[in-house]
C-alpha cells in the first residue's frame, strides 16, 4: 500500500491532468476559469445576485462586474433588474451562454467517461466510495479552516 504522501502526490497530478485539459480547452473556447466558475454557478443554481456571485467565487464585487461586463458583451449572460431591489440586477445566463456552459460541461463528462469506462465495475464502486468519503471529509475540513 502507498504512503499517505504518495497518495497525495497522486491526487495532485490527477488534478493537474485535468488542470492542463481545462486550461487548453478554455484557451480554445476563449474563457477564463473564473468565467467558467461563474456560468457553471449560473446553470447548476440559477440566476443571482452579484454578491451571491462574489461569495461563491471568492472575489470582490467588483471583480464580479468586470466578469459579468465580459460575459454580456460575449453574450453568455445579461443583467436583469431584480424583481423587489430597484438598487440591484440578478445575472443570468442567456439561451447562447446555457448552450455554451452545457456543451462544455458535456465535453468534460464525456472525458471521465471515457477514461473511468475502461475501468472494472469493482474499480469504478472503490472509486465512488473514494470520492464520497473524499467530498465529505474535504467539505469539513474546509469549514474549519473558514472558521479559524
Amino acid at each position: 500500500m502507498k504512503s499517505q504522501s504518495e497518495i497525495m502526490n497522486l491526487i495532485r497530478k490527477v488534478h493537474m491532468r485535468f488542470a492542463k485539459y481545462f486550461s487548453r480547452e478554455f484557451a480554445r473556447k476563449r474563457v477564463t476559469p473564473p468565467q467558467y466558475m461563474m456560468l457553471m454557478s449560473l446553470l447548476e443554481e440559477g440566476p443571482q445576485k452579484m454578491n451571491s456571485l462574489a461569495e461563491f467565487l471568492q472575489i470582490s464585487t467588483p471583480a464580479v462586474t468586470n466578469l459579468v461586463d465580459k460575459l454580456d458583451k460575449s453574450g453568455y449572460a445579461r443583467r436583469v433588474p431584480h424583481p423587489t431591489d430597484r438598487r440591484a440586477h440578478i445575472i443570468e445566463l442567456t439561451p447562447l451562454g446555457n448552450k455554451f456552459i452545457t456543451r462544455l460541461s458535456e465535453e468534460s463528462l464525456e472525458l471521465l467517461a471515457d477514461t473511468i469506462g475502461i475501468l472494472s465495475v469493482a474499480d469504478r464502486k472503490v472509486i465512488e466510495k473514494f470520492y464520497q468519503q473524499l467530498y465529505l471529509h474535504l467539505g469539513a475540513a474546509l469549514d474549519t479552516r473558514r472558521s479559524r
